[in-house]
Parts: structure tokens; C-alpha cells; sequence
């Protein structure tokens, strides 16, 4: 399976995004990067400029793809292990044949006590199934994200982001398809951001109440009820 890999840069993590691309680069993988960071128009990124946030990154990320897995980072993510996580990624997907697949995160709204499912063990320990992966580093197949497209699902207008990983999860547990995050591997993510989290909160509101019915409980059980996700899986 071809995993294609992109790194989400902008104002702030050129350092950070330097390093992830020579780490993946020392284990033969070349990410294609979005960038929104004008002060660094290194050649081959996908420059989408200064006025794009996670939306226009992410459209522009899947405009691009054309793989069997999309591989997405954040710019201000760090991890000392890329290759182990590459090839347990691939490995769990034979097993589980997921929708999405995700590391940990050691900094974000979503922590275990707010995502995890209980009630649904799997063959490997350091897993769980989860409502809500975080979109800071995670693993999307293809399926998934083909049918996010025949949805028609106009994300452009919600610019911060806020909703996309709530989404993608929620086609992915209608398909019936997994939603794990291993908990072997923990991905660094500083804490705070530096964009309008009001403006963000309204955005996803609005996103709510565009979606068509069947996406709109899945939205409601991953945000506040996510055990009732397991009778999908039965």
C-alpha cells in the first residue's frame, strides 16, 4: 500500500518542519509539503499562502493525494520514530483493516478520558478504538476519503478547521471501519495556538448544522456520547 505523506507548515514551525523532512527523508520518504509561511517558498512545497489556515491546507492536501493512506503532520509535531510508526500503520491496517489510524498525542482537547471507547477490546494492547483521533499526525485510507468527496461536503468556508477531525471519523465508523489510536507511539504537540479559537468555535457550529442527518448524530456521539458508537460495529 502506498502511504503518501504531507507536513502542514506555517508561520513559526519552518525549523520544526525542517526535521521532520530529513527525518523522513533519512528512511527513504519524501513528505509534500503545504505551505502557508510566505517568508519560505522552499523549492517543491505547495505554497497556498499566509491566509490559509488547516481548511485551505487540507483541501489543498487532498487535491494532491492519490495514494492508499494519506499521512498527515502537523508542522508544530515532533516524534523520534517516524519509521516504527510508518510500519505499524501498515501492519494494524492488515490486521484491522481501519478507516483511521493515529499515534497519541501528548497535547491535545482530545486525551484518552474524552475519546476513548470502552467496551471494545483489540487483539493489540497498546490500541484502542476511538471517537475522535485528534488531527495532529494521523493515518486516513482512502476509502474514507473518497467518500468524504461524494458527500460534497463544502468544507472552504469553515477556514480555522475545527470539524474535519470529527468528520472523517464519523464517515469512517458508518462505514464501519476503525477508528484506533496506539498509544505505543506519543507524538510531542506543544500546548496553545495562535489563531482565533471564537472564530474557530462558531465555524464548527455552522459546519454542524450543514451536515446531512446521519453525520450530524455521528458528529453528536464522537463530541458527547461516544459509547453509542459501538452499535454501529455489532
Amino acid at each position: 500500500m502506498k502511504i503518501q505523506s504531507f507536513i502542514f507548515n506555517w508561520r513559526g514551525q519552518y525549523e520544526r518542519t525542517k526535521e521532520k523532512i530529513a527525518q523522513l527523508n533519512t528512511i527513504g520518504v519524501s513528505p509534500i509539503i503545504i505551505n502557508s509561511d510566505e517568508a519560505y517558498n522552499s523549492e517543491g512545497w505547495v505554497n497556498v499562502g499566509e491566509d490559509a489556515y488547516f481548511t485551505d491546507q487540507f483541501i489543498k492536501a487532498l487535491q494532491i493525494f492519490d495514494g492508499d493512506i494519506l499521512f498527515h503532520i502537523q508542522g508544530d509535531a515532533s516524534y523520534n520514530d517516524w519509521q516504527n510508526l510508518m510500519k505499524d500503520a501498515l501492519s494494524s491496517y492488515e490486521t484491522y483493516q481501519w478507516g483511521i489510524y493515529a499515534p497519541n498525542v501528548n497535547y491535545t482537547w482530545y486525551d484518552s478520558s474524552r475519546t476513548d471507547i470502552e467496551g471494545a477490546e483489540l487483539r493489540d494492547k497498546t490500541m484502542k478504538l476511538v471517537a475522535c483521533p485528534d488531527c495532529t499526525c494521523w493515518f486516513i485510507h482512502k476509502d474514507i476519503i473518497d467518500v468524504f468527496k461524494e458527500t460534497k461536503i463544502d468544507m472552504s468556508p469553515y477556514k480555522m478547521g475545527w470539524g474535519w477531525d470529527i468528520i472523517f471519523p464519523a464517515i469512517s465508523y458508518l462505514m464501519k471501519r476503525l477508528v484506533i489510536r496506539d498509544y505505543f507511539h506519543t507524538i510531542d504537540h506543544p500546548p496553545g495556538t495562535n489563531y482565533n479559537k471564537q472564530q474557530a468555535e462558531i465555524e464548527m457550529a455552522q459546519l454542524f448544522n450543514s451536515l446531512p442527518h446521519e453525520l450530524k448524530v455521528m458528529f453528536h456521539w464522537i463530541k458527547n456520547d461516544r459509547q453509542q458508537i459501538l452499535q454501529l460495529l455489532k
